[in-house]
């Protein structure tokens, strides 16, 4: 039997050596292959008369909105729902379809898809080196009749086109989509660091992070009790939806539209699930304050002797370095030193303007003062004790304005922002604030 299976699996083996081994499984070569597959895509894209809708969910979970019009000539049109700006004027610039590991798209000059993926965060609010976490060189997943899928190349972002009608194109023409995006102005309108949307008789305190389309609201529900909630939100011509809704008792919250800005009132007017009239403005002071979060602050230095830093120091009525501490030459932070020194019999705090030499954080001068109070309301007051170092005349109104700012009788609250940084928001009026990062 042995014997058998041993000449049956020898025949078999010359039989298979015999074959032709240039066979080809298809018709055409890779190459021919490839290049209708592009140029299946180019027809597509080119071929829609309305242009594109394009979501693209970018790696770290934001969702933006493009309308993208191709044509043959390896020329886009593009609008976006970055800002005000991207999606009102029309801009144009290149692409390229190419084979590379398989077909791809890539957006070859300067455009709105690049602004996400710049890593300067400057541009985009986003991480230094990393922007946004998104991608201008997609690989082609998909085509079908009236959508296309693409992965970005480098990190993994997900865009997916679908053809847009004359009505989604008019959308972003007739400033739909612009007017949606006021909704990320409230940071620069209202000049008040808290801001409440008020609705029905009830206030929720919202806070804005635009570089991750992120929206947290802050209440007491009808107990008393804190309540938070805290999703990311996406825009929808004239909507701003709540991908997760907001449920306080019977209300529930899931989209803001119809934005309009009164000056005279310095307040939005908007609307609630499309109907329900409702009002965004500012406040002096937060509706539920952190009331240990000053001495946590704090205390944080004093313990590890140690300093927070500011890069921008102070900003003011909507200004930011408001006291242009960044055109001080040599200037690295200003930085809030617990218990620095000791004088007269007082163990005193410093603000100081620094500067760096190798690894050596150098003091400039700063503003030394007596120990800090800590209100039962959750605010820190500051006492001006003196001057340490000598301020060069041309830095003394850089100087006095921050020193006489952490002066103020009001004091600050302290809102925790990360587990690295705090804000510290003048009690006066919210409208004075410095970030402290560790």
């Amino acid at each position: 039997m042995k014997r058998v299976l041993l000449y049956t699996m020898a025949a078999f083996l010359v039989l298979a050596s015999c074959s032709k081994k240039d066979d080809p499984v298809f018709d055409e070569s890779p190459d021919v292959r490839l290049n209708k597959v592009l140029a299946e895509y180019q027809a597509a894209l080119a071929g829609a008369p309305n242009g594109w809708n394009a979501e693209l969910r970018t790696a770290n979970g934001s969702l933006y909105h493009f309308h993208f019009g191709f044509n043959d000539a390896n020329r886009v049109q593009m609008y976006a729902d970055f800002d005000t700006l991207t999606a009102s004027v029309r801009k144009e610039s290149s692409f390229r379809l190419k084979a590379l590991q398989q077909p791809a798209l890539l957006f070859d000059t300067y455009s709105y898809v690049h602004i996400l993926a710049d890593p300067d965060a400057t541009v985009n609010g986003g991480e230094f080196g990393l922007g946004l976490s998104s991608d201008f060189e997609f690989s082609l997943d998909t085509l079908a009749a009236d959508s296309i899928k693409l992965t970005g190349r480098f990190n993994g972002s997900k865009m997916i086109l679908r053809k847009a009608s004359a009505q989604d194109l008019q959308a972003w023409q007739n400033g739909q989509w612009k007017n949606a995006l006021l909704f990320e102005s409230i940071s620069a309108l209202i000049l008040n660091y808290f801001k409440r949307l008020n609705v029905g008789g009830k206030a929720y305190e919202i806070s804005l992070n635009a570089a991750r389309r992120e929206i947290t609201f802050t209440w007491r529900d009808g107990g008393g009790i804190p309540r938070q909630h805290t999703t990311t939100y996406s825009f929808s011509g004239n909507n701003v939806q709540l991908d997760t809704p907001l449920t306080d008792g019977g209300t529930t919250i899931s989209t803001l539209s119809n934005l309009s800005w009164n000056a005279g009132t310095s307040s939005f007017q908007v609307n609630v699930n499309g109907t329900q009239a409702a009002s965004i403005a500012g406040a002096i002071a937060p509706m539920i304050p952190d009331l240990n979060a000053p001495t946590r602050w704090w205390q944080y230095m004093a313990d590890r002797e140690y300093f927070w830093t500011s890069f921008f120091g102070f900003h003011v009525n909507g200004v930011d370095d408001a006291f242009k501490i960044r055109s001080i030459p040599g200037l690295y932070a200003l930085v809030f030193v617990p218990r620095f020194g000791s004088e007269q019999g007082v163990i005193y705090d410093l603000a100081a303007f620094t500067s760096v030499s190798g690894s050596n954080l150098n003091l400039l001068f700063g503003a030394a003062f007596r120990p800090p109070v800590f209100t039962t309301d959750g605010r820190v007051i500051f006492r001006y004790f003196g001057t340490l170092g000598d301020v060069p005349p041309e830095h003394e109104e850089k100087y006095i304005n921050t020193a006489s700012l952490l002066n103020s009788t009001s004091g600050f609250y302290l809102v925790q922002t990360s587990e690295t940084s705090y804000d510290m928001v003048s009690a006066t009026d919210a409208k004075a604030w410095i970030t402290w990062l560790r």
